[in-house]
């Protein structure tokens, strides 16, 4: 399983590995260092027959890059050790400077020769450089000589590698404008929170778990970590060899308003691509005329108004809706009372899987009597960031800065199920998390919401749990854009392009 942990989390991990098991913390970092010595000579040989610069400072974080250094010596490469930080060198670390010493490892202070800030250039063939300086622990902003060096790293051509995670990112929050930016970075044990969010996906470059022999049944011994989702975890809905349409869900799409009327019509194209056995476009009476002018494998079913009001009769609609498997609603669906009766309707009645989205979260954002449902938990919401601003009251600034404490607040304060769409995909229920990191910007595009409401629908039609259908779906879409991006400029990818081609990414040729 591919955990996600915060620094907290890791913490535990660690004491309770060094004071539990009886894995004494020297070892760790043996472990860790060395395997981050024999990941790098393994995978990347040219860069380790160069020079290798190590930057770091006194924690733990640069004991592992002290032991990184030996471990490098010991396979006859050229390291060097430049002292960029000055902190409180734990006993650990101390110990293996000192054998680095011993072993006549080239070191240089750069706080008592601040005037030589161009070292790492005027060294000749350098061809690594490697950050050690902090650790999962940092918080606050990183210090201005630190970001100096930085910047200088930022400018040569050598292969940049972060150990654990790149230092003055932190950990948590994945703020960290002014971080290390590395090409790889060797994380210990298992994936950090603050790799995936905010400018830690951008920082991180390509990610590695190394082991240091913490153990496996640790892991969700303490507490419930997120979970990564990958091609390792990654789940379909079961399908049977002698099945019919019925076996496989009939999923219930409402939307449709005029001027958004494409909207629903994506997201029950997507249900259909997805596998549903049977989809219903469930939308206004008067919008009859565009969605049978535009046959598709879906039913649609027009729902009229009582007389002259803005009203639906939905007792024409109760007894076919209890045979619902899933339900969508929102896409296109209109904010007037209409939409409002509807929504009030679906949320009150449905005790299906329910994916509540676009217009109908609006709604709900001014709606605060609908509130009252979303404690259900066959109700999903799947805000965007600006419609999970709408939700919060909150500006986007305040939110980004801790998107999962922002969710957290959120879910304990309605009770509600949330997958978060951005360009790292959350979901929480409050009791646990699954992360998506797949995808890129070609889906940064009108109707990439619509189309992914119709997978998770789908999939839930098709007796996927709900918080399992909704990640599944949104790696499924991001892998799908990413495969795309290889065949066409990627900004070009159209919603229709990943309903097209939704499971190419598990073709054999792929």
């Amino acid at each position: 399983m591919a955990y996600v942990f915060t620094p907290s989390q890791m913490k535990t991990l660690d004491d309770n590995t060094i004071n539990c098991f009886g894995i004494p913390a020297n070892v760790l970092m043996e472990n860790a260092g060395r395997g981050c010595a024999d990941y790098l000579v393994s995978n990347y040989p040219e860069q380790t027959n160069g020079i290798i610069i190590i930057l770091h400072g006194d924690g733990n974080n640069s004991g592992d890059g002290f032991v990184l250094a030996r471990w490098l010596h010991n396979y006859k490469k050229s390291v060097f050790l430049l002292k960029v930080h000055n902190g409180t060198m734990t006993a650990e670390s101390k110990h293996n400077f000192e054998l680095c010493k011993a072993l006549k490892i080239p070191t240089y202070d750069l706080n008592k020769n601040n005037d030589n800030l161009d070292i790492i250039e005027n060294l000749p063939g350098v061809t690594m450089i490697i950050d050690a300086v902090f650790g999962t622990g940092f918080k606050g902003k990183l210090p201005a000589a630190l970001k100096t060096i930085f910047e200088s790293v930022k400018n040569t051509p050598a292969l940049k590698v972060a150990i654990d995670i790149p230092s003055g990112l932190n950990g948590a929050t994945g703020e960290g404008n002014d971080a290390f930016e590395a090409d790889l970075t060797l994380t210990l044990h298992s994936y950090k929170m603050g790799l995936f969010l905010q400018d830690g996906k951008y920082k991180s470059g390509k990610v590695v778990t190394i082991p240091i022999g913490i153990p496996e049944h640790y892991n969700d011994a303490f507490f419930t970590p997120a979970v990564l989702i990958d091609k390792e975890n990654f789940k379909l809905p079961e399908r049977y060899y002698y099945a019919n349409k019925n076996d496989y869900g009939r999923v219930f799409a409402i939307g449709g308003y005029m001027g958004y009327l494409g909207a629903i019509s994506m997201t029950v194209k997507a249900a259909l691509r997805a596998g549903a056995g049977l989809v219903y476009l469930v939308s206004r009476e008067e919008n009859a005329y565009f969605y049978n002018a535009n046959p598709s494998e879906y039913l649609f079913v027009g729902i009229p108004r009582i007389g002259k009001t803005l009203i639906p009769n939905l007792k024409l609609f109760s007894d076919l809706f209890k045979k619902a498997d899933s339900v969508i609603i929102g896409p296109g669906l209109g904010v007037d009372t209409y939409a409002n009766y509807m929504l009030e309707f679906v949320l009150r009645t449905s005790t299906v899987p329910t994916v509540v989205d676009a217009d109908a979260l609006r709604l709900i954002a001014k709606d605060l009597s609908l509130h009252q449902y979303l404690k259900k938990p066959n109700i999903l919401l799947t805000p965007h960031w600006g419609e999970f601003c709408t939700l919060t009251g909150k500006d986007l600034d305040q939110l980004v800065k801790d998107i999962p404490a922002a969710l957290e607040n959120y879910i304990k304060k309605t009770g509600a199920k949330v997958l978060l769409k951005s360009n790292t995909t959350i979901f929480s229920d409050g009791k646990r998390m699954f992360i998506n990191i797949s995808g890129n910007d070609g889906l940064a595009t009108g109707g990439s919401g619509d189309v992914l409401a119709g997978i998770i629908g789908s999939f839930c039609g098709q007796k996927m749990e709900l918080g399992e259908a909704a990640i599944n779906a949104s790696y499924i879409m991001g892998k799908t854009a990413e495969e795309l991006a290889q065949k066409r400029y990627f900004p070009s990818i159209l919603p229709s392009d990943i309903i097209d081609n939704l499971f190419m990414p598990l073709t054999e040729e792929s």
